[in-house]
């Protein structure tokens, strides 16, 4: 069972890493409204999507031609209404940006907002969707990452298909302008990443010329499987004002025990199912580091906020920071077994 488990784990990780423009001048007018996306969002964040009217016309924006991740050429003949997501991380960004509204098929995998649950599931992550439920939605659009590359052929002959596959935080801002493009809604897209950048900025200058603690993220715990360079929670630490030790190393690797007591972390970063909790690591061999020894052990609230590459991804670089440098955002964590600290919520 858990090296099922493990396997299950790993699948969805090298989907994460494998996930690891210019702008229209067409006028539009649109109001907009905000409202709270999820009463599950993180509490120590307030997430905000945009709700769209638009009054572009389609004789007018459409057809359009992009060059997705793949670095294909897509054309669009008219506004998309009925598409379906293969990613999760996709369709978040659709509903940050006020395209929800188009979303008629989605993964097995997808939970935020809530309100995917009541839209029609089209099976596994990527590679691992079923091809005639696709095709029984008849779609006008497939949007999917570089997990559905496989599949890319079957999926063609339904709709037109583009890639949206970001590596970094600056492939995230592309991403989401891209779809912004593609749906029509390129205005509400330049707001969520302005407020994006924003984030971004704000918590870079706060940890700037402050010291690097030496940061040990633990993906899973048995085998210990730790992210390296390449990934999003290295990318996420660095932001953080960290040094990931383990940044030497690419992907996601297996490493010892012994590994993690020569390299010492200051701080231990524990994913929320990584298949130990802060209280049992007091019991292990890392009781010996200097994480554990100065209670600088946390568990992400929500392993979707560092691993999926959408608009949220900068609240797992908001919870970070304040566990790397908690006095400078007032972060008052709770001591728990050996003065190891778990957080759910901040």
């Amino acid at each position: 069972m858990r090296r099922t488990a493990v396997i299950l784990f790993l699948v969805l990780m090298l989907g994460a890493v494998v996930a690891s423009g210019c702008i229209s001048s067409t006028e539009t007018t649109t109001t907009s409204s905000t409202t709270s996306p999820s009463t599950e969002s993180p509490a120590t964040t307030t997430s905000t999507m945009t709700t769209t009217t638009t009054t572009a016309t389609e004789t007018q924006y459409y057809p359009i031609t992009i060059t997705d991740f793949a670095n294909r050429t897509v054309t669009i003949e008219k506004e998309p209404q009925r598409i379906v997501s293969l990613a999760p991380s996709i369709t978040e960004s659709l509903f940050y940006i006020g395209a929800g509204d188009k979303v008629i098929g989605v993964t097995d995998y997808d939970d935020f907002p809530p309100v995917v649950k009541n839209i029609t599931s089209v099976g596994g992550y990527g590679q691992y969707a079923n091809i005639e439920v696709i095709a029984s939605l008849n779609p006008d659009l497939i949007l999917a990452d570089s997990f559905s590359m496989v599949i890319l052929d079957d999926l063609e002959k339904i709709a037109p298909v583009v890639i949206i596959d970001p590596k970094n935080l600056t492939d995230i801002y592309r991403g989401i302008e891209l779809l912004g493009k593609i749906t029509n809604r390129e205005e509400q897209a330049k707001l969520v990443v302005a407020d994006m950048e924003a984030k971004v900025n704000y918590i870079t200058s706060i940890v700037a010329n402050q010291s690097r603690p030496k940061v040990l993220f633990i993906t899973w715990w048995n085998p210990l499987y730790v992210p390296g360079n390449g990934t999003f929670q290295n990318d996420l630490i660095e932001l953080a004002g960290g040094e990931n030790i383990f940044a030497d190393v690419s992907g996601w690797v297996q490493v010892s025990i012994e590994q993690v007591l020569e390299r010492d972390p200051d701080v231990i970063i524990l994913s929320a199912h990584a298949g130990i909790t802060a209280e049992e690591l007091c019991s292990t061999e890392l009781a010996n580091t200097n994480a554990v020894k100065n209670g600088m052990v946390f568990t992400v609230s929500d392993d979707n906020l560092v691993s999926r590459p959408g608009p949220r991804i900068v609240y797992g670089l908001e919870e970070i920071a304040e566990f790397l440098h908690p006095e400078l955002f007032n972060y008052q964590p709770q001591p728990l077994v050996c003065n190891a600290t778990s957080s759910a919520s901040g």
